[in-house]
């Protein structure tokens, strides 16, 4: 008779990008609705199912209820088993899966989650793992199905995907990441196929995994790369022609973005603006400042640059630096509402001070509307229309809309420079003009770092609020501001064109020197963690 598998639905520690192993996390909004996805599929197959195998993790359970629930006839006898209980993960445990995989490199991470001869440090052993789920299957599962008795197991990926070695006859040394969904009921001859996964898409999962660890070094030399591109074409980009690329490619990166975010993410709403309004007030202020000023395009360009939103990627990043996700979710949400709002409001108002943003404003609404609010309406739509598919594309594939970023980066930075170079400053006076505002750049970028340092540290945040705090300063929408360069720089002098261009640049080299900061700290803390575990009688001290 039939076995049927199914991994939980997501939960809180899948959303935050932590390893839960066997800590226990409850479910999130999609994973509610994953689990009631996978009871009426489970349902549509016809079978009543004598039983259900659990494991003793909440997680696991409550998907399990929520399919019993959706059942015709509900399962005669619920059997909870903590051979069933995911992998424990050792000093790994609850930490952040993107900090890990750049601390320790790829090849490590590989070995230590994916390889036959792996082993977590303080965790259980692959083959440990490997053992227990083969015994389970053949004691207790396949006599089950041999009498006749229908089962369906709701467990964890890794437990899961041991099942598929077990069922396909595979040797453990056959292993690769399959890649398992959350929520997706899966039959003994669904786990046959999926362990034949041709090598070249487990390539193309690797290459994923490779994006992921250098994603900010990859988006920093491809910027890099656009100028010095430039330089060596000469080819300037129309200004429709920048517009049309900038929002196909952006629009990418923000579907996957808002595949994470659910709509109940916005309560708790008040502590997150408390936290984040003190500083957004005061880049506020300076921008408009900076603007009314009507000093010159170049004051213009840092202005608009305080006024930008969070960028749409800023989640994502929290994500890879173990920030609190949440707190970034909230303030990019609302920032990216109010901010645009307000300097439209300028414009409008003030036309005489702010009327010349007007034409670069028309490209700064299309690149907001069809690269931010249609694809993330269009993401906020698959995941309540198909929440299980809507899990293994932002799960499995995130990876692609930081991919996105490199062309984007590359684009922009090759269309903003000025096709003649250094040749086409005017005089040395503008070549010193230049020196001395791309000093005024990098203190900007510094300041604003520096502000959200120091107020993280004067209102004693936690870690993780203080490093999405620290994220969405730092990080504004760079593609909307590229957005209103362009509008502003196209009939312009290439002094100001090579501004925009080292503006460009410094955001993205200074976001990649964000991360050498976080992954170096975490790889410390997690060199101590393993010290402790393989030498349990010394006590690490910080040099």
């Amino acid at each position: 008779m039939a076995i049927y598998f199914v991994r939980h639905g997501e939960s809180v520690a899948n959303e935050q990008n932590l390893f839960a192993g066997r800590q226990n996390t409850p479910l999130t909004e999609l994973g509610v609705r994953q689990a009631h996805q996978a009871g009426k599929r489970v349902a549509a197959l016809g079978i009543r199912f004598d039983e259900i195998h659990v494991s003793t993790l909440d997680r696991a359970g409550n998907t399990a209820a929520i399919i019993a629930d959706e059942l015709v006839t509900r399962p005669g006898e619920t059997v909870v088993s903590a051979e069933l209980v995911e992998r424990e993960f050792g000093v790994f445990t609850a930490r952040n899966k993107s900090l890990i995989k750049k601390s320790i490199g790829f090849r490590a991470y590989t070995e230590y989650f994916h390889s036959s001869t792996g082993c977590p440090p303080g965790g259980e052993t692959w083959s440990q793992m490997y053992e227990r789920v083969r015994a389970y299957y053949e004691s207790v599962l396949r006599p089950l199905s041999d009498a006749g008795r229908d089962v369906l197991v709701v467990t964890h990926k890794y437990v899961v995907e041991m099942f598929a070695l077990v069922v396909a006859g595979l040797p453990p040394e056959d292993y690769r990441d399959l890649k398992v969904p959350n929520a997706r009921p899966l039959s003994e001859a669904d786990l046959r196929r999926i362990c034949r996964v041709p090598a070249a898409t487990a390539a193309v999962h690797d290459f994923g995994e490779i994006v992921e660890i250098r994603l900010p070094a990859l988006v920093a030399g491809s910027a890099v790369f656009g100028v010095l591109a430039q330089l060596t074409l000469r080819v300037s980009v129309p200004p429709v022609v920048f517009s049309v690329v900038l929002t196909a490619l952006l629009a990418i990166s923000t579907f996957f973005g808002m595949l994470r975010v659910h709509s109940g993410v916005v309560r708790g709403l008040g502590h997150s603006l408390r936290v984040m309004l003190p500083l957004t007030l005061l880049r506020l202020v300076a921008g408009l400042a900076l603007i009314w000023s009507g000093a010159g395009v170049p004051l213009v360009l840092l202005g608009l640059f305080l006024l930008l939103p969070p960028a749409l990627l800023t989640p994502a990043l929290s994500l890879l630096w173990d920030g609190d996700y949440f707190t970034s979710v909230r303030q990019t949400i609302v920032a990216s509402v109010v901010l645009p709002v307000v300097l439209l409001a300028a414009v409008l108002w003030l036309p005489d001070r702010f009327g010349p943003l007007g034409p670069a404003l028309v490209g700064y609404a299309g690149v907001l509307l069809g690269a931010m609010v249609l694809p993330a309406l269009l993401a906020q739509g698959l995941r309540k229309r198909d929440p299980i598919r809507a899990g293994q594309l932002s799960t499995n594939w995130n990876w692609l809309g930081g991919l996105s970023l490199m062309p984007l980066a590359a684009f922009a930075t090759f269309a903003l420079s000025p096709a003649l170079g250094f040749a086409g400053l005017g005089s040395s006076a503008e070549l010193t003009g230049l020196v001395e505002d791309v000093v005024a750049v990098v203190a900007v970028l510094l300041a604003v770092r520096l502000a959200a340092l120091g107020f993280s540290r004067w209102r004693e945040l936690c870690p993780r609020v203080a490093r999405d705090l620290f994220i969405t300063q730092s990080t504004p929408n760079i593609f909307l501001w590229f957005a209103l360069a362009s509008g502003l720089l196209h009939a312009t002098t290439g002094y100001l064109t090579l501004l925009a261009s080292t503006l460009a640049c410094g955001f993205f080299l200074a976001m990649y020197a964000d991360e050498l900061i976080f992954v170096r700290k975490h790889t410390r803390d997690l060199g101590l963690a393993v010290t402790t575990v393989t030498n349990p009688g010394l006590r690490p001290t910080l040099a």
